[in-house]
């Protein structure tokens, strides 16, 4: 297998610590590893920081990007079973929280379900999207809307070379989330913590709770301000200590 143990899924020196819990982490659309990297400079020794390495991107790059969740699960179950130990959590945004709760979900099937699960930045999967489809529309379209929701830099859109390199992968990455189907399943036997952005145009608050009706641990669900992308900026050290109280405050490490 490509990359060792690990398929190029995560960094070489996956599992080398003595961490008492790993936590994987799952990259926002068109996001890659670098977020999670800054991240694991400043966890606590006990939670070793995994970042999932999606391909098309970063040391990946020469490989084929994919465009659904089937996909992508059936691809990393392998690999983050291989690298496991125990405890470990599942980290995603946006995305990210998408793919951690179906690789979740996988892993449950296999009986070996991760000790917690927390998702940041969008809706219970169970219930219908209200974000437009944009994956198949026009390059300019795809662009200016990348750009309203704050995840493209405005002086990216004036860089053809840069756009030319960038929009097939945002076009993947939304394509996994646009065409997405939950498969109705028994709730999975792992607490969820639920973050999200109190302005943020692709969640109902008012819906977060109903990430509790896809488990049989419950689900703990934290509002704070700021929109989709509330994760990164000013508040990107508040966020990370959450999830790092999260697990502590669950017992998980």
């Amino acid at each position: 297998m490509a990359g060792g143990p690990s398929g190029g899924w995560f960094p070489a020196d996956v599992g080398a610590g003595s961490a008492g819990c790993m936590l994987f982490c799952f990259p926002h659309g068109g996001g890659g590893a670098e977020q999670f990297r800054r991240w694991k400079a400043d966890m606590p020794p006990h939670i070793e920081l995994v970042p999932v390495l999606m391909p098309g991107r970063e040391s990946r790059f020469a490989e084929p990007l994919l465009t659904s969740v089937a996909a992508v699960v059936a691809a990393i179950v392998e690999p983050l079973t291989a690298c496991a130990r125990r405890p470990f959590a599942l980290f995603g945004h946006s995305m990210g929280a998408l793919l951690a709760y179906e690789t979740a979900a996988a892993l449950a099937d296999r009986g070996l379900p991760p000790s917690h699960l927390i998702v940041s930045g969008h809706h219970p999967p169970h219930l219908p999207s209200r974000a437009p489809v944009l994956h198949d529309s026009a390059d300019q379209e795809f662009a200016e809307r990348l750009a309203e929701m704050g995840g493209m830099p405005a002086d990216l859109l004036r860089n053809p070379e840069m756009m030319d390199f960038l929009l097939p992968r945002f076009r993947a990455d939304f394509e996994i989330c646009e065409t997405y189907r939950y498969a109705p399943r028994p709730p999975i036997p792992v607490p969820v913590t639920v973050l999200a952005g109190r302005e943020d145009p692709a969640v109902d608050v008012s819906e977060l709770g109903r990430w509790g009706e896809l488990t049989t641990e419950g689900a703990d669900v934290h509002v704070l301000d700021g929109g989709h992308f509330w994760n990164t900026g000013p508040q990107e050290a508040g966020v990370r200590a959450l999830v790092v109280s999260s697990l502590e405050g669950a017992g998980r490490v």
